[in-house]
């Protein structure tokens, strides 16, 4: 399936680079200070899980934590000089413009990580030391002396797992690196739901006899074209998707709020008013799959009563995080 995968650079290369002046594969592992420059959003990636770090909510005091790279607002960053000095930065989220700190900049192995106001504080202000041989950095904030490093927790590799300071000894949660990941890529596909995989999401009828045009059903992958799928972009992490018929031409595909089969999906010939979704990989009830949340709201497709069988109609419900809410991306060449 098609993931558009983080850009990293084997050391903190690229933006990080140019704010932070980090020092090149092979160079000693010394604290560096941060260059002033100008601001570049950026992914910041735990080497050891390839998962980059975020924050959920705009809360003050909301966890750090790693999650799979899916081009959220919660996990771009930007880098500036702070008023500490001693050529220190903070590390500031672009999604809520707290920034990210020890909790009350305590010098304790083991203080969270989170987010807070920004300024001089010591848990707010951080160094670099380059790991070499392509393992990334570590991010050392000026708490504590000698120097004390964030860390994924216990160098977990799950998803959700928590930042905290610890002890700077090269544990593999303790490296980092930028990266730039910006969603799923936009192509040609196959959505295929992960309670029935051999189906796809293509052209049908609702069962009911309600509703003489078409809606998106579930069907042999075998039989599912036309219509052809493209996943477009819309931006800001949202995406369209478009039906591409012989016939008929392009449609995209759009939630019907009222009418004889409310809830379920059709094509529209004006995609300018077609439903946007937020593409969300999940790794639960099944690993490598995604969801297809509806733009500013709770509600996810699914397929209706968890159906398995050909012919069962997705439509729109409640975000429950059930099977019939999942479903694998495939690119098409």
């Amino acid at each position: 399936m098609r993931r558009s995968r983080p850009v990293v650079r084997h050391v903190l290369a690229a933006a990080f680079a140019a704010v932070l002046s980090f020092a090149a594969p092979g160079a000693h592992a010394a604290p560096r200070p941060g260059a002033a420059a100008v601001a570049q959003e950026i992914n910041i990636i735990s080497t050891h899980s390839g998962m980059c770090l975020e924050i959920g909510t705009l809360a003050e005091g909301e966890a750090v934590r790693q999650h799979r790279c899916a081009g959220r607002p919660g996990a771009q960053w930007y880098l500036r000089p702070s008023a500490a000095g001693n050529g220190s930065v903070n590390i500031v989220s672009v999604y809520s413009g707290k920034c990210l700190q020890v909790a009350d900049s305590s010098p304790a192995s083991g203080a969270a990580v989170r987010q807070g106001a920004c300024g001089s504080q010591t848990g707010a202000s951080f160094l670099f030391a380059d790991l070499g041989s392509g393992s990334g950095a570590t991010i050392q904030p000026l708490t504590a002396s000698p120097r004390k490093c964030l860390e994924v927790t216990d160098s977990s590799t799950a998803e959700g797992a928590a930042l905290r300071q610890w002890e700077c000894e090269r544990q593999p949660g303790s490296g980092f690196a930028q990266g730039q990941f910006k969603g799923l890529a936009e192509g040609w596909s196959t959505i295929r739901p992960v309670g029935a995989p051999g189906l796809c999401l293509t052209e049908g009828r609702a069962r009911n006899g309600a509703y003489g045009s078409a809606v998106a059903v579930q069907s042999p992958c075998a039989t599912a074209t036309p219509p052809r799928t493209y996943l477009q972009s819309a931006g800001n992490g949202l995406y369209r998707i478009q039906w591409h018929h012989p016939e008929f031409g392009v449609g995209c595909l759009t939630v019907m709020n009222g009418g004889p089969v409310p809830g379920m999906l059709e094509p529209w010939d004006d995609c300018a008013r077609a439903t946007q979704f937020h593409v969300e990989p999940v790794d639960s009830p099944v690993v490598g799959g995604y969801r297809f949340r509806v733009s500013g709201s709770s509600l996810c497709i699914g397929i209706v009563n968890g159906e398995t069988v050909a012919g069962a109609e997705a439509v729109q419900t409640a975000c429950a995080g059930r099977v019939d809410q999942e479903f694998f991306v495939d690119p098409v060449v």
